[in-house]
């Protein structure tokens, strides 16, 4: 899985917007546990190649965010923008 942690829920909703508006299929979930210094919300991408789309998006994000991949060992840090204000 791949997703889109944010520091603030008003970032994470921000976040939904853009990608609605991108056409990026995206879903609102509970943060996955392992993730400190986030919101508790996060957006998973949920298209055909989730780690380019969820690239993608993170390099056009303006707000802090950071985005992972999940797998059996747990979350990788992928790449980072900002720290928590």
């Amino acid at each position: 899985m791949i997703f889109l942690s944010f520091y603030t829920t008003t970032h994470s909703m921000k976040g939904e917007a853009e990608a609605k508006k991108r056409g990026v299929a995206v879903t609102m979930i509970p943060t996955p546990r392992g993730v400190a210094g986030s919101c508790s919300l996060s957006l998973r991408f949920d298209g055909p190649d989730p780690e380019q789309e969820g690239r993608d998006f993170f390099a056009a994000m303006t707000v802090p965010c950071t985005l992972f991949r999940l797998d059996e060992e747990g979350p990788e840090r992928l790449a980072d923008r900002g720290e928590h204000p």
